[in-house]
């Protein structure tokens, strides 16, 4: 998680950036009222879950008391808000698939209501803005669609929400519906360089890397070297139990032809010929890089998931 709280912070930082007010709290801030970590349960995990499910009691507390100047998000700075929801979304990548969901909607559903007796609190559209940002930006290190699924339900569900608003929301859902945590991932069929074919259902490893990638794509290029100099990762294509499936979406191929010696040749290395995986029919590719981590049935474990969350898992399953 070292990595990864680094670029949370850096995100954290580069967000506030854009907001000429960052740092500048408004006479009547609050600070942000964090929950108190229990001693009682015992492990991390358990506290973890206790942590998801309760994040935001205090801050809906009905008994609490604050200022609805409309430059707060509910009496608090726009910046600590942030702060607390970017911390929120850390302690979501801890929980469950069911926990997650809960607590989604628990929050968007206490933030719309909040919104519809107090709407100077600008709490709903604050919080939608930041799971824009932190959920769904390819550039946020914490971008996951499923969590960010829930917010595109709510938000059509509501009625505080404008159609414009809804219209984009109703595209993006399907999309961002594909290739599901904890689903089969869409088979497609490659080309290799020596024109052979071959398919994603093909590759018979106990975990598929799927990466799609361009050539002279500069975050591709650390991705590749990142993934080659692990050794956890060289150990584990050696054995068999992981296949890495290095996939170039596009239709120059001149340059991917050309691109072919900074492939790792472990690596199964083709391209999409029938032009399908940009079609956003079974694969919302948004930005490349982008890597999907699939188990042995191809149920994906990770979506357009940050790289260093992936090698993190696989050092982990090396070492295990």
């Amino acid at each position: 998680m070292k990595n990864i709280a680094i670029l949370l912070c850096c995100f954290i930082l580069l967000s506030s950036c854009n907001n000429p007010k960052a740092g500048k709290e408004a006479p009547k801030a609050q600070l942000f009222p964090y929950i108190e970590e229990p001693a009682m349960l015992g492990n991390q995990v358990r506290k973890n879950q206790y942590i998801v499910k309760h994040f935001w009691d205090r801050y809906f507390d009905l008994s609490r008391n604050y200022s609805h100047d409309t430059t707060l998000v509910g009496g608090v700075s726009k910046e600590n808000f942030t702060k607390a929801y970017a911390m929120y979304v850390s302690y979501l990548e801890t929980a469950s698939l069911s926990n997650m969901r809960s607590a989604q909607d628990t929050l968007l559903y206490k933030a719309e209501q909040k919104e519809l007796f107090e709407p100077e609190s600008i709490i709903w559209e604050t919080v939608l803005s930041l799971s824009d940002t932190y959920l769904f930006d390819p550039n946020s290190p914490y971008r996951n669609e499923e969590f960010y699924l829930p917010v595109i339900e709510k938000a059509l569900a509501s009625s505080i929400v404008d159609e414009d608003t809804k219209e984009h929301y109703r595209y993006l859902l399907p999309l961002c519906s594909l290739n599901r945590l904890g689903t089969p991932a869409a088979d497609f069929t490659y080309t290799l360089k020596n024109g052979r074919t071959g398919s994603l259902y093909k590759v018979h490893s106990d975990y598929t890397l799927l990466f799609f990638s361009n050539p002279g794509c500069h975050n591709c290029k650390e991705i590749i070297d990142a993934l080659s100099s692990s050794q956890e990762v060289s150990d584990l294509l050696k054995s068999g139990k992981l296949s890495v499936l290095n996939i170039y979406p596009d239709a120059d191929l001149s340059e991917w032809y050309d691109y072919m010696s900074h492939y790792p040749d472990t690596w199964i290395n083709g391209f999409d010929q029938d032009l399908v995986l940009n079609s956003h029919t079974i694969y919302y590719i948004r930005a490349i890089p982008s890597l999907y981590l699939l188990d042995k049935d191809k149920k994906v474990i990770f979506k357009d998931a940050p790289p260093e969350k992936i090698i993190q898992f696989l050092v982990y399953l090396r070492n295990s």
